[in-house]
Parts: C-alpha cells; sequence; structure tokens
C-alpha cells in the first residue's frame, strides 16, 4: 500500500474492509448514509490515532446449486462468524455487506474464478488482502448427508505472487466435518497455525476436563419408574412415556450396563426422527465446555444439540439462545466415541441453563448412548462476565433496564 494511498484512507477515517467503490465519485454521498453512527463512534476515531495492523479478511458466500445457496450462505455465515470472534482480522459488519456489495457489481465468486479476477475483488473493490470462497454441493448419487466441499483462501498482498494459505477439495463424509474439520484447518493455517497438526493442549482444560464434576447424569446407571436419573420421562416429537421409541434397558452385550435405546420405525426415521433431553444444568456464558459421549449405530444418523437458554421475564419461561449442533460419524455396529467443545454465547441474551439432546433419523434402526459427559474446561473472561445484556448491538439499554422500566410503568397506571 502506497503512502499516498494511506494518506487518503486517513483523511476519509477509511474503513479498510469498506468496497473501495463507497469513495468513488458519485455514489460517496449515497454510501455515507449507510454507516451505523454507533461504528462511526466505535472505529473511526480510534482508527484515527493509528493504523490497525490487523489484516482485512473477506469471507464470500459459497456456491451451492443443488439448495440454491442455502448450504453456501450458511457456510459463508459461519467463517465470518468465526473471524469476527478471534478478533485478529478486521472483517466486513456482516455478511450481507459484503452480500449487497457483490450483487450491486455482479460479483459472485467460486472455484472456477479465476485467479486475476478474485485479486481484483479482493484488492481493488474490497480493498482487502485475503478472500476466502468455495463451493459446497451434496455428493451426486447420494441422498445423505455427504457434500463435496472446495475452500480457497488465498493472500493476495504481494501484487506479483499471491500465497494460497489454504486450498482443500474433498469429499466430506458428514456435513459435521465441513466446519468441525475443513473450516478449522483454514482458519488454523490462516492464522499462521499448521493445519494437519495436532491442536495445542490446554494444561488447565485438559486438569478441569479429568478432575472437574460431570454436569449431566450420563452413565444411565441410576434411576426410578423406568426412568434414568437426571433425564427426562418422555422422549420423541410427541412426548411419549420411555419404552416406546427410547428406552432405558440393559446393553445387549454387558447385562450389567445401562444405556439408552432408540428404536426407529422407517416412517419416524424418514421425518420427525427421534429426541430425547437430559435434565437441565447451569452454564455460564463464554465459558468453553466440552461434550463427550459412547454411542452406536446399526443404521440411524445421530447426532447430538447440546441447547442453552436465558429466562425471559416477559414471557415468564426460558428460551433457547444457542445450541452447539455435533454431528456423530464412526463404523455401523460398533461403539463409537464422540468429543467436541462448544461455548455458549449470544449477542442479546445470556445463556444460564443447558441440556443435551441426542437425536437419531434418516434411517430405520437401532442406536444406544452411554456415557454422556458435559464437563466445564476454560472459565468465561472477566468481561464476559461482566457483558449487560441489550436487545440489539447499537442500544445502550439493556434488557434487565428495560425490564425494570416496563415494571415501573405497569405499577404507575395502577396507581392511576
Amino acid at each position: 500500500m502506497t503512502s499516498a494511498k494511506c494518506k487518503m484512507q486517513n483523511a476519509k477515517c477509511f474503513i479498510p474492509w469498506f468496497p473501495r467503490s463507497i469513495w468513488e465519485p458519485g455514489i460517496a454521498r449515497f454510501s455515507f448514509f449507510i454507516f451505523h453512527f454507533s461504528f462511526f463512534i466505535s472505529f473511526c476515531l480510534p482508527a484515527a490515532g493509528a493504523a490497525d495492523p490487523r489484516r482485512v479478511v473477506v469471507p464470500f458466500d459459497f456456491v451451492s446449486k443443488f439448495d440454491d445457496g442455502r448450504y453456501g450462505r450458511m457456510v459463508g455465515e459461519m467463517i465470518w462468524k468465526k473471524l469476527a470472534r478471534d478478533g485478529r482480522f478486521i472483517v466486513p459488519e456482516s455478511m450481507q455487506e459484503v452480500r449487497d456489495f457483490c450483487a450491486a457489481r455482479n460479483l459472485a465468486p467460486s472455484p472456477e474464478t479465476d485467479q486475476a479476477t478474485m485479486r481484483k475483488i479482493v484488492r481493488e473493490d474490497f480493498d482487502a488482502q485475503i478472500g476466502v470462497w468455495g463451493s459446497i454441493e451434496r455428493a451426486p448419487g447420494t441422498d445423505e448427508d455427504i457434500y463435496d466441499l472446495t475452500i480457497k483462501c488465498v493472500d493476495f498482498s504481494d501484487e506479483k505472487q499471491p500465497r494460497a494459505i489454504y486450498a482443500e477439495k474433498v469429499r466430506a463424509k458428514t456435513v459435521g466435518e465441513v466446519p468441525h474439520l475443513y473450516v478449522k484447518r483454514m482458519l488454523d493455517a490462516l492464522k499462521g497455525g499448521k493445519p494437519d497438526g495436532p491442536p495445542a493442549t490446554d494444561p488447565i482444560a485438559e486438569e478441569n476436563w479429568k478432575k472437574g464434576p460431570n454436569l449431566v447424569a450420563g452413565d444411565f446407571q441410576h434411576g426410578a419408574d423406568g426412568v434414568p436419573k437426571g433425564w427426562a420421562d418422555r422422549a420423541g416429537q410427541r412426548r411419549e412415556p420411555l419404552g416406546g421409541q427410547v428406552r432405558w434397558v440393559d446393553e445387549t452385550d454387558d447385562s450389567k450396563n445401562r444405556v439408552i435405546r432408540f428404536v426407529l420405525e422407517k416412517q419416524v426415521a424418514e421425518t420427525t426422527g427421534v429426541m430425547y433431553y437430559s435434565d437441565f444444568f447451569q452454564v455460564e456464558e463464554g465459558t468453553k465446555y466440552r461434550f463427550q459421549c459412547r454411542w452406536r449405530s446399526d443404521g440411524p444418523a445421530v447426532k447430538v444439540f447440546i441447547k442453552c437458554y436465558d429466562y425471559l421475564p416477559k414471557d415468564g419461561r426460558r428460551r433457547e439462545v444457542y445450541r452447539s449442533q455435533q454431528n456423530l460419524d464412526g463404523p455401523k455396529n460398533a461403539w463409537n466415541t464422540h468429543a467436541e467443545e462448544f461455548t455458549p454465547r449470544h449477542t442479546n441474551y445470556s445463556p444460564r441453563w443447558g441440556r443435551v439432546m441426542l437425536y437419531a433419523y434418516l434411517k430405520p434402526g437401532a442406536v444406544e448412548f452411554d456415557d454422556v459427559i458435559v464437563k466445564r474446561l476454560v472459565p468465561a473472561s472477566p468481561g464476559e462476565r461482566a457483558k449487560a445484556r441489550r436487545p440489539s448491538s447499537e442500544s445502550d439499554v439493556t434488557l434487565e433496564e428495560m425490564e425494570s422500566n416496563r415494571r415501573r410503568g405497569v405499577e404507575d397506571d395502577k396507581q392511576k
């Protein structure tokens, strides 16, 4: 970047991720009005003092022709969120900003887009250094969650020699491999790590995993009246009593061990599937947790959802505000172990309770679960603990203040 260009950016309080055309003659006046006032206060004024050393990354929606772009938008949104939360890069204010600009300019990055065109889009149109794009398509000849995935992450900082940070063209066996394996590898490479190497271990987290308490009763060894301790007495979409689609039984190969067994008929497997919930347990926003379980299936696909809730005084009930979807993959008719970490967060609310939802679907058959574990690994930072909930990122009024005002209004109405 030339010094003259830097001066221009400083003079205009240039936002590095904003498309270059925002300052072009004829549309600059219009573009000004789309700025959020709060963004000027939080970004432009501090930026006037010193240049931000972080690199600018623009993630694009992936191509997904099989569903008219739905999965592709989900992948683009997911990558944007992960980059925004990480904080080591400058990213667009939202994916919608990227979509709107691309639509206005008829830009449609895809794996087939040549490198010279992508360089122009990233460097000239968005004035960024790095672009992330690709495609995700359902694998031909299958109706299962198998996808052909292409991810490209390229640094165009050097005008003569772009650097491929990460490039992958692979068939994902499950949709869960996309975020938890391939997108993770790309992000690791972008941050300067080794995507194919084992992740660095946190000794404190591992110590908490070994010695910390299990937040759920997941061994299924104890219970009463046909219901395991710490789990619901009903299951399935119709909340039927245990003993039908969901059963608390002895393990087939070990009569001394108790497990949860799902039995799915064809009609149920191909429509609603079968679910089963644990009791609620307390969680703290920003705290990192690890889920683990053993499971085996003779045919049905298996997922686990960890759902987290906040309490809404206005509604007088808990409301789901976060969920971790974990896709379990492994050989049939064998016990597999799945482990995955999650961190409950929400922009407007505070996750306070969680519960595990076991789920099976797609094909008829039986699924067994055992040794379900949820443990706290790393506590939330002081900043996240002190977060005041707001109805939107642009409001200074907290939800607690809104509720207090509402109550005062009710009392005033009673006194009139």
